[in-house]
């Protein structure tokens, strides 16, 4: 806990308003968003679930690596969190999208849903991986911290919704 309140007080009042701002926006107008867009109460719910998840990962992956390593948080962490938050919109996003653009067909099944999800999970995550990759080559020290815990994260994200969208949506 001492990670983040080392943060927080480090943080002008400026940043502070406009994180809080951002998530707490996200935590409302995704889901509703969803919910007026898809109609669907379990999509719905699985986007609630995924933001929330990709959150606690972070925060996990972060005091793991502060806790387990001893290694000290810095200011570059702070964009952890909003990578994050990126890769599970477009995650979310693009099983939202396939849903919207195929449910009014007459063949259309919810399994189509999981099997096109599992193919983007799998392309996000072999372009986050070689992204992640191919910026870790010249760096050291606290960079490449930044980008393998940021990296290790967003991708658990990905398999993370795909488990949820798995189980929730039948």
């Amino acid at each position: 806990m001492e990670i983040f309140i080392n943060l927080w007080n480090n943080w002008t009042n400026i940043e502070k308003i406009s994180t809080l701002s951002l998530y707490i926006s996200l935590l409302i107008l995704l889901p509703l968003l969803v919910k007026v867009v898809t109609k669907n109460n379990k999509l719905s719910v699985f986007s609630i679930l995924s933001i929330f998840s990709s959150a606690l990962l972070t925060l996990l992956g972060i005091t793991f690596l502060s806790v387990a390593f001893n290694y000290p948080i810095t200011y570059i962490f702070l964009l952890t969190p909003i990578i994050v938050i990126f890769v599970n919109l477009l995650n979310v996003g693009s099983s939202i999208g396939y849903y919207q653009l195929n449910k009014k067909n007459k063949d259309f099944d919810i399994n189509d849903l999981k099997r096109e999800y599992i193919r983007d999970s799998v392309h996000l995550t072999i372009f986050l991986v070689l992204l992640f990759s191919a910026l870790s080559i010249f760096l050291t020290s606290t960079f490449l911290i930044f980008i393998l815990i940021t990296g290790a994260t967003s991708v658990a994200t990905i398999w993370i919704n795909y488990a949820l969208l798995y189980y929730l949506v039948k």
